[in-house]
């Protein structure tokens, strides 16, 4: 326990030297540590993107097109596009790829008093996104007044209507941020619906729909099991591919993505994905290689001192175990330090790069472990090249 007391108390028998050094670790760590945390922001950036990107898989009824239909000749419970699909998407052994499945019902709606008076009425899950049909795709309705479908609202009679819509059907001027009156309702069928939110998408064609709960759907229009559109959230757009295949395996099923999108985004978030492991790998070695020549030029100064303590009967264990004791005051010095070098760099770069650099407690005990480890491999040669020599020849060296 001497010994150990000893090496903890070397490195202020010497306080030049150590400050200088403990400086110096301060800054490669501190650094390190602030590219290290950009790093992983950029990788969880990454992985947010591959959860995003071009994930949406839509199934539709085989040979439909666009929104569907309830035609005569597809008669109420015939239907192989059902909620009994539902079911079949579960079982593909690819499930666990899905991060959830949801379904919607579309129904036209032709208001014979008003000229070219086409809506859409959507049935879909409370809380699921609302996707109009735009002029060209698919485009999120985005809430500007009241209020959108939350769980609570699944099986009420309520809606949230595009903004055309509001204005021509229900004379409202839904504005962004405007709260709505109330009550304001619509007729659908045989029922009257509060509307509890507008919504805009940028285009009439998609601002002219009416998005209400899915049960509140089939108790009005009574489709049965019927469904108009699947949609399934693929986890990562690397599964995309693999989960369209077993869809397409479904029978009356067509499955649709953007397949080249699909792949381009792929690739780009591979590149990404790889040059992120190349950087961290990078910033390891640069950080540790940096770590041990410090610790390595460092412990050859202290050459004549093992020496001295050969000389004077010290066994070689002892001398190490001395030298360890000391690395790991010199580095816990240099965290503190580091900790002060990198909250400064992570304020002046925070701007500049928009990530946020704060490190959290696992970043911090990570760094510290690491830099340990680097810094006893650095004093280990010269440790270990020193014991290996008689009193007087470590004496003698410089």
């Amino acid at each position: 326990m001497s010994v150990v007391a000893r090496g903890l108390r070397n490195p202020f028998r010497h306080r030049v030297r150590t400050a200088v050094v403990v400086t110096l670790l301060a800054c490669v760590i501190g650094i390190l540590a602030v590219l290290a945390q950009a790093t992983r922001a950029a990788r969880q950036e990454i992985e947010r993107l591959q959860a995003g990107v071009r994930t949406v898989i839509e199934l539709r009824e085989a040979g439909a097109f666009g929104t569907g239909g309830f035609g005569a000749d597809r008669p109420v419970g015939a239907e192989t596009f059902s909620r009994a699909t539902l079911a079949q998407i579960r079982k593909i052994p690819n499930a666990r790829h899905i991060v959830k499945i949801e379904e919607y019902i579309h129904q036209p709606q032709i208001d014979a008093l008003k000229p070219n008076a086409y809506a859409m009425i959507i049935g879909l899950p409370p809380g699921a996104p609302m996707r109009a049909i735009g002029e060209v795709d698919y485009e999120n309705a985005k809430i500007v007044a009241g209020r959108g479908l939350g769980p609570a609202d699944a099986g009420q009679d309520v809606a949230v209507v595009g903004r055309l819509y509001a204005r021509e059907r229900l004379g409202l001027d839904a504005g962004a941020g405007e709260t709505l009156p109330n009550p304001v309702k619509l007729r659908l069928g045989d029922r009257e619906l509060a509307v509890v939110g507008a919504y805009a998408t940028g285009n009439d064609f998609g601002d002219n729909h009416v998005f209400i709960p899915i049960d509140t759907f089939r108790s009005i229009f009574r489709p049965g099991d019927k469904l108009s559109k699947i949609r399934v959230t693929v986890d990562r757009v690397d599964h995309v591919e693999v989960v369209t295949e077993e869809l397409k395996q479904l029978p009356g099923v067509d499955a649709v993505t953007a397949t080249e999108q699909v792949a381009a985004a792929r690739a780009t978030l591979g590149s990404l994905t790889a040059a992120s492991l190349y950087g961290s790998l990078l910033l390891v070695a640069i950080g540790g290689g940096l770590i041990v020549f410090l610790m390595v030029l460092t412990t050859r100064e202290r050459i004549r001192e093992i020496g001295t303590l050969k000389a004077i009967g010290a066994p070689s264990g002892v001398i190490a175990a001395q030298f360890v004791a000391e690395v790991i005051v010199v580095i816990t010095l240099a965290a503190v330090g580091a900790v002060l070098v990198a909250g400064v760099l992570g304020l002046v770069l925070r701007p500049a790069l928009g990530v946020d650099l704060s490190l959290d407690a696992t970043m911090l005990v990570s760094i510290f472990l690491g830099a340990l480890a680097f810094a006893v491999m650095g004093s280990a040669y010269p440790i270990a090249k020193a014991v290996r020599l008689s009193p007087v020849e470590a004496m003698r060296k410089i």
